[in-house]
């Protein structure tokens, strides 16, 4: 498959594969994406779950934020539209990992995002509700989905990372 990795089997005999653009956040550990790869039973078209692999793995780095939290805007590398990041808070120790695949042939899986953490919404901007090209919201949009996103990204946080920003908004 051509521009594909393999990575892993699901324990329903699955072959996952990484694509050259997906999203494996830097802090997840390749032996602990293949075990939680491994572990899946995957038969839907999209598939989203987090895996609770019952020891700390790693650092959340999405965290709920409160009234003291100071904010900023920013446009992440390689992302198209703004993110809240807190400054001044640390990671936090997780057990989980948030595993995004898409079936592309009826034996085959590409993985499309893991983090460490518990499950997120996508961003407001994301392709999934916005035109990337237009900027126009798209018209058949999943509203519950949508304001879901908003409803998270008004309360959680990415933590500042300087070397992940190429735009500053405030």
């Amino acid at each position: 498959m051509n521009n594909l990795e393999f990575i892993a089997k699901s324990a329903n005999g699955k072959n996952i594969f990484n694509r050259f653009n997906s999203h494996i956040h830097k802090n997840v550990a390749e032996e602990v994406l293949v075990k939680a790869l491994s572990s899946l039973h995957l038969s839907k078209s999209f598939h989203k779950e987090v895996v609770d692999m019952k020891h700390t793995i790693g650092k959340c780095n999405c965290l709920a934020i409160n009234s003291n939290d100071e904010i900023v805007y920013v446009v992440r590398k390689g992302r198209k539209g703004p993110t809240p990041m807190v400054k001044g808070r640390k990671p936090i120790d997780c057990s989980c990992i948030t595993l995004v695949l898409k079936r592309i042939e009826e034996d085959n899986y590409i993985l499309l995002s893991s983090y460490i953490g518990s499950d997120s919404a996508p961003e407001p901007w994301d392709s999934n509700f916005y035109d990337q090209f237009t900027w126009e919201k798209k018209a058949d949009i999943d509203e519950a989905a949508y304001a879901k996103s908003i409803e998270f990204w008004n309360t959680h946080a990415l933590i500042y990372d300087k070397d992940d920003i190429s735009l500053l908004l405030s």
